[in-house]
């Protein structure tokens, strides 16, 4: 049920915990039919005794293992989970509520818990709330670049999929069982980085809510490659976000101004990057803000330079001129303007 496997002193008896600590990991749940007083109880060993349907759970857990309530949740409702690669399924759950639905409760998990939760289709994700807040709209962003591909790739990547795997699986092998399951390829799968994921199953989702599910624990989304058939993967840049905000319905494509740009708000933005390829975030910035990127590659190799060296600032409130300064510079690189055409250049070339 949880999206990671770590090695902490209960793995291994996960089982059997209840039975030999009940004081510790005591839990009963009670579940109610609303139009009636059946009722439905797990008992230590989390056997079911009756179900109904249309019915509230009351819930009583002291310092039961993260893990063990999704897999009790199992019991109660057909929801499938997702956590978060980066949530401890050793720690321990303290809740007493009543709840109608698996977004109910596992909202309260997430409250005991510091953590937050969000909704794609049938899914349920339990993760830090900064994941969970940008869930959503990242794949709704990756879906919108799905809808602006030629009708032939678009089709192919529309579909919604089911996807499970076996324990101990890796989420690379995951997210490229996905892609093949559209007919295409991730070129790059090695920048998934190496992981062992518990048994799951994800009910059916588009391929863009699928690989958004799958990337976010690492910090990575994808682009799409349509002239190569390609998935690419790339980092997720979650902290770039033009200052102040404006309402976004009906918005035209983002133009970033210039300083000098008379009589018009200037665009400012926040990122953080920590050790990633100038190359990667150069592209994402790009796909992201619409820029008209031109990158001289050969200039760049004949100068020594590469693509692929990774950098690390910070910048806030930032213009357009030093946020590429502050990316750039670190890499030997920088960049220069023709019309709205930004091109990157080893930094003292010229043509």
């Amino acid at each position: 049920m949880f999206s990671r496997i770590r090695q902490s002193p209960w793995q291994s008896i996960l089982v059997v915990s209840v039975v030999l600590f009940p004081r510790v990991c005591s839990a009963q749940v009670d579940r109610r039919d609303s139009g009636s007083n059946a009722r439905l109880s797990t008992t230590a060993d989390g056997q079911v005794a009756t179900t109904r349907s249309s019915s509230t759970a009351t819930i009583h857990w002291q310092g039961v293992p993260l893990g063990e309530t999704l897999d009790r949740l199992k019991l109660l409702y057909n929801d499938p989970v997702f956590v978060d690669r980066r949530v401890d399924p050793g720690q321990r759950v303290t809740l007493d509520m009543s709840a109608s639905s698996a977004e109910q409760a596992l909202g309260g998990i997430a409250d005991a818990c510091g953590l937050d939760t969000a909704r794609l289709g049938r899914l349920l994700y339990l993760g830090p709330a900064s994941e969970a807040s940008r869930l959503r709209p990242l794949a709704t962003l990756r879906a919108r670049d799905v809808g602006r591909l030629p009708a032939d790739a678009r089709s192919t990547l529309s579909g919604r999929h089911s996807l499970s795997w076996a324990r101990l699986s890796e989420p690379r092998q995951i997210a490229t069982t996905a892609a093949e399951q559209c007919g295409w390829r991730i070129v790059d799968a090695e920048l998934i980085p190496y992981d062992l994921w518990p048994a799951n199953e994800l009910p059916e989702l588009s391929f863009a809510e699928e690989m958004t599910v799958l990337l976010i624990g690492f910090d990575l989304t994808f682009e799409i490659r349509a002239e190569e058939h390609a998935i690419r993967i790339v980092p997720l840049l979650p902290n770039v976000a033009p200052a102040p905000a404006h309402n976004t319905r009906n918005r035209t494509p983002i133009k970033v101004p210039t300083a000098g740009q008379a009589g018009g708000a200037k665009q400012v933005y926040t990122l953080h990057v920590q050790e990633k390829p100038v190359g990667a975030v150069l592209h994402e910035l790009a796909n992201r803000l619409h820029w008209n990127l031109q990158i001289d590659e050969d200039a760049i190799r004949a100068a020594g330079k590469s693509l692929d060296q990774r950098v690390s600032f910070s910048v806030t409130n930032a213009d357009q001129e030093k946020l590429l300064d502050a990316l750039l510079g670190p890499a030997g690189l920088e960049y220069r303007e023709d019309g709205e055409q930004i091109l990157v250049v080893p930094q003292r070339y010229s043509k």
